[in-house]
């Protein structure tokens, strides 16, 4: 049955259903909320037992209670969502996505993550956040600016279907610029899912949108629903994979770290519902992927982490590559088998779970320490012909008879994983031994070390131009006064998961940093004798370029895109052109022998030298002289005589953001430093891209990921000269 209440109703509505905690008294026992994401085991072994039975009769009363049953994992259409373990998150700016041509290239961009973590089994691919904002795009129109748009993007979900892989695309419910332009979220998305033929949608910060799953089967069969949130067990049956991150909930974030591994709530419910665990943030993970080990869960494969760079150290590169592989091939051992968490062992430390199907068994083992632990394990009742194999390291596992009982012995390096499979020597197939050939080369190459380099941020080298003499510069621009010394500066951006680049002591953003908050750092350099054009680059000006030098761009997707005809929109010609690249302004400054600014030349000219004033005209923010959201768009150049420099400079606040020369790459993302702010804001989330006049002293990081979609609508530049 199709609901159609508005789309954007139901995200408002379970967003507030989660931020206020409504499943505390939302039904009459408050069973299915008797327990958090993550179930705490009691610490004494001896209460294990009882622990597991209480757990086995709150699993059966909850199922009850839901009048649940799992035909939609049973469901031929669905299945492969139980048994994808890995979900790659693949920034839509990632260098490797691209061949030389700019298009996608989506077998190198995966050889890496394949060789390194074990395989990928779904990749969600994500162009929006964080230059979502920047302008008044869509998230849907972030998608079709990609190479080749919506048969790019088609094609691209073919490449990974013909590789066994699957594609989601995500939905940002808080932007809402669509729904502002009287779209709705939920035909754009039923749209997309059709014309790409993805595999379903990833939803960004909730868990459910209701009355939505069976409109998604009209769009593609077999389509599932990845939460970013964890779900609640009311919502089992609709969403198939969610994630589980550490550090989420303030109240419970210890958990995670304590000796005994917890119980993941929503695998223990239904074993076939995929979870995902990850620590965004964090280089080394290795108490969070034994948390999945011994819950039978995925893992998100995820170094680009919206433009900041974050490498897993060595060994917890080698476990991703070593369980996802045991995960996959056994699948039926963790979406059906008789589980038993915490399993007893012997050794201090060393904690399991138990999997049991048919004849078969396999133990998930870790150890806690960060030494090296050694002994007998557990026994087990012999059974002949039965024998034992550890599938991380490929070895076979050394036992000892006594009393008709077989003990497991062991020998576990420091934070080890293992997993033991008790066979009949029977079934021991060639392809088992070749599987554990397989694992075994890898372990022998493995490198348990924890160190991680964080890559370094190369700044593209700026070429000088034609010097002019310093009374004979072009007439529209201004001499900028420089000392002869060294000049000190404060530069200041926001602190967004993108990260920014190393600069005073910031390195990375994480979770431990106050997001949204602004930090400084003190910059020394050395500055060159200058001069600037007093205005941003006008329509005018650049048609004047184009017809004179014959431009064009290799890529002209989005090129101009506000021009009529080849043509700036009548009445617009004095206003700063915008929808172009970084490439297409160095070219413009090129033809009229001039270049973009640096960082240090463009904050030193808009703060009036070493007044390092806060605004170009002063000290404190007047809309008088700045656009800053007053009118729907771009004003003309020259409208704000109040707001100038004191060089004559204007719109160094507000209009359009401004492109430095400035761009960075890190070996993942490329990326600028923009300067000055733009006239667009949209206040509806936070999670937009900076917006609004900036103050002299602020820049904000802006991915770099192809020309048809790097150009914007707030977006210019402006040129300076070399001075003699």
């Amino acid at each position: 049955m199709l609901n159609r209440k508005p789309f954007y109703i139901f995200i408002f509505f379970y967003l507030f259903l989660f931020s206020k905690g409504w499943s505390q008294e939302n039904n009459a026992q408050g069973i299915t909320k008797r327990h958090y994401q993550l179930i705490e085991a009691p610490t004494n072994p001896e209460k294990w037992d009882a622990w597991r039975n209480e757990l086995k009769v709150w699993k059966d009363s909850t199922l009850r209670y839901l009048h649940y049953n799992n035909e939609n994992y049973l469901h031929p259409d669905f299945k492969w969502a139980s048994h994808a373990y890995s979900t790659f998150f693949l920034m839509a700016n990632e260098k490797s996505l691209y061949d030389q041509n700019g298009n996608f290239d989506i077998r190198a961009c995966l050889q890496k993550y394949e060789d390194q973590y074990g395989g990928v089994d779904v990749v969600v691919l994500w162009p929006t956040y964080p230059q979502l904002g920047f302008d008044n795009r869509t998230q849907f129109d972030f998608y079709r600016n990609l190479p080749g748009g919506v048969n790019g993007l088609k094609k691209l979900s073919s490449e990974l279907h013909a590789m066994g892989k699957r594609l989601m695309i995500a939905y940002n419910p808080w932007d809402n610029i669509a729904r502002k332009q009287g779209i709705r979220d939920e035909d754009e998305l039923l749209k997309m899912v059709k014309e790409i033929d993805a595999d379903g949608v990833y939803l960004d910060t909730i868990s459910i949108v209701d009355g939505f799953f069976d409109n998604l089967q009209q769009a593609k069969k077999g389509a599932i629903f990845q939460s970013e949130i964890p779900i609640n067990p009311e919502a089992l049956n609709l969403v198939h994979q969610s994630w589980l991150e550490v550090g989420w909930n303030e109240k419970y974030k210890n958990l995670e770290f304590g000796e005994v591994p917890h119980l993941v709530r929503n695998r223990w419910l239904e074993q076939k519902h995929m979870i995902y665990r990850l620590s965004r943030f964090s280089h080394e993970q290795s108490t969070l992927i034994q948390n999945a080990w011994v819950n039978g869960c995925g893992l998100v494969i995820w170094e680009n982490v919206f433009g900041t760079v974050n490498p897993l150290n060595p060994r917890d590169r080698y476990y991703y590559k070593a369980v996802l592989p045991v995960l996959r091939q056994y699948t039926t051992f963790f979406t059906e088998g008789d589980w038993t968490p915490l399993f007893p062992v012997k050794l201090n430390r060393v904690f399991a779970s138990q999997w049991k199907l048919g004849n078969k068994t396999i133990w998930t083992i870790i150890n806690r320490q960060e030494q090296r632990t050694t002994g007998k394990l557990f026994e087990q009742e012999y059974v002949k012909g039965m024998r034992y194999f550890d599938l991380i390291s490929g070895a076979e596992i050394h036992t000892t008879l006594e009393n008709g009982k077989v003990s497991i012995n062991t020998d576990l390096k420091p934070k080890a994983i293992a997993g033991i499979l008790a066979i009949p020597g029977d079934e021991c197939s060639p392809e088992f031994f070749a599987f554990l050939k397989k694992q075994a080369e890898a372990h022998e190459k493995a490198d348990f070390s924890i160190a991680v380099t964080l890559p370094t941020h190369l700044l593209k080298p700026v070429g000088l131009t034609q010097k002019y003499n310093t009374t004979s510069f072009p007439k529209e621009m201004s001499r900028i006064p420089v000392p002869t010394d060294s000049v000190h500066m404060t530069f200041a951006f926001r602190q967004r998961e993108c990260g920014f680049y190393p600069i005073g002591n910031y390195v990375d953003y994480s979770y431990s940093q106050t997001r949204n908050e602004i930090t400084t750092a003190k910059v020394t350099t050395k500055l060159h004798p200058f001069a600037m054009d007093r205005t941003l680059v006008t329509n005018a000006q650049f048609a004047a370029f184009l017809k004179a030098s014959g431009y064009k761009s290799s890529h002209p997707e989005n090129f101009l895109k506000h021009w009529k005809n080849g043509r700036p929109p009548k009445g617009l010609e004095n206003h700063p052109v915008t929808y172009v690249d970084l490439n297409d302004a160095r070219a413009y400054a090129k033809w009229t022998k001039k270049r973009l600014p640096t960082e240090a030349e463009w904050q030193w000219a808009a703060q009036n030298s070493g007044e390092a004033t806060a605004y170009p005209w002063g000290n404190t923010l007047d809309s008088a002289f700045v656009n800053t959201g007053q009118w729907s768009g771009t004003t003309p150049v020259t409208k704000f005589e109040k707001g100038k420099t004191k060089t004559g400079l204007y719109d160094m606040s507000g209009n359009v953001w401004q492109m430095t020369e400035s761009e960075r790459t890190d070996g993942y993302n490329d990326y600028c430093i923009l300067r000055g702010g733009a006239w667009y804001i949209n206040r509806a989330s936070e999670w937009y891209a900076d917006q609004g006049a900036q103050k002299t002293n602020f820049g904000a990081k802006y991915l770099l990921t192809w020309p048809g979609l790097d150009r914007c609508g707030t977006v210019g530049f402006r040129c300076v000269a070399d001075l003699e």
